[in-house]
């Protein structure tokens, strides 16, 4: 019983992180009779998930047949043999993936960044001796795992940080849905101040925006094929948009005193999805002030951003920003900056990657 209590959740413990638990349930049954579990002869299995999603523990019952003592006990209780064993993964979904594959300093958190993420991993794959540079203590993340080296400076201390590690693969390269661009909804505007409201469609041309104002979206996908800066008091509101970036030149940032508040769809061919761009476009460069770039430099408060963000030519630069602590965001980029007046707290969405990792017997 112990032998088949260990196997069921050493096998089950894989699948934490990206399955639900009455799936890990089944995977685990599955292995028990595999193992020898019966319940056509009285065999019971239970299992269950710890609260974060990080370990489990299979009880394994079998009923034994009394013989000597039940010549001369009245009563007959049953009996039975049962074992357990408890076993945790350590993949994690990862939250936020750097894609530059060589270059130093391609995550940077600096003095004062405040960064939760209990129950997600965030993964550097530049194998550069310098990829990610710390400057600021990250206590409370599940872990980090970093393809080359990183740099803790001013004696920062980060939790969970390993280098040379498997970082996860970026298999929504080929998964994402590519948009038919067609002609133009709107071509150049200048918004604001006051209320702005707009509807999904395909935006090019020259925008302005004055503010204060604010923008209204309505449930959709927007395409844009020019700059979209938001600042000077904006507060952006859409519940079940997607934003498809057709270029570099396409840009969508939130600076200022902004507040933004953006949500995916939560079905449809852009379920989950909050921003993506085209495939192949050219990789952004460093100093980010215009294409290639994605800015969220808005206020400390008040802002929600949920869903799947894939800008993976682009660096993002994140300043000044607060994000809700019950988003599940996935972020994956290029190169990632993290300022020191932003504060974010990370639940994993339900586009996230999984982490390069295993599973193993904790206790028995």
């Amino acid at each position: 019983m112990e032998r088949i209590a260990e196997l069921s959740a050493a096998a089950a413990a894989s699948y934490l992180s990206s399955s639900t638990t009455t799936q890990i349930t089944a995977i685990a049954e599955n292995v028990a009779a595999l193992n020898g579990l019966s319940t056509s002869t009285g065999d019971t299995i239970s299992v269950t998930v710890g609260s974060n999603s990080s370990s489990l523990t299979v009880t394994a019952t079998r009923p034994l047949q009394r013989y000597f003592s039940a010549l001369f006990l009245k009563a007959n209780p049953a009996t039975s043999a049962s074992a357990s064993a408890t076993a945790g993964s350590s993949i994690n979904p990862v939250c936020i993936l750097v894609l530059a594959p060589s270059g130093s300093q391609t995550l940077v958190v600096e003095s004062g960044a405040s960064l939760n993420a209990p129950n997600c991993e965030i993964d550097v794959a530049s194998t550069s001796s310098n990829a990610a540079v710390f400057n600021a203590n990250l206590p409370n993340i599940a872990k980090i795992c970093v393809a080359g080296g990183s740099t803790l400076n001013g004696g920062s201390t980060v939790n969970n940080l390993t280098n040379n590690c498997t970082t996860a693969t970026n298999t929504l390269a080929s998964s994402l849905p590519t948009p038919a661009v067609g002609g133009c909804t709107m071509n150049g505007a200048a918004f604001g101040p006051g209320t702005v409201n707009l509807s999904p469609g395909v935006y090019c041309g020259s925008y302005t925006w004055t503010g204060p104002g604010t923008l209204n979206l309505a449930p959709g996908l927007y395409i844009l094929e020019s700059d979209w800066t938001l600042s000077e008091s904006w507060t952006v509101n859409g519940s079940g948009v997607t934003f498809y970036l057709v270029s570099s030149s396409a840009n969508l940032d939130f600076n200022g005193s902004a507040i933004v508040s953006l949500t995916p769809p939560t079905s449809g061919t852009y379920a989950n999805i909050l921003m993506f761009e085209a495939p192949g476009l050219s990789i952004g460069t460093s100093g980010c002030t215009g294409d290639g770039c994605f800015n969220l430099t808005a206020q400390t408060s008040g802002n929600t951003l949920q869903g799947l963000v894939y800008l993976p030519s682009r660096n993002i630069y994140v300043q000044a920003a607060a994000l809700d602590s019950s988003s599940g965001l996935t972020l994956v980029a290029n190169t990632v900056t993290f300022y020191s007046t932003m504060s974010w707290t990370l639940s994993p969405g339900a586009n996230a990657l999984t982490g390069a990792g295993g599973a193993g017997v904790l206790t028995n």
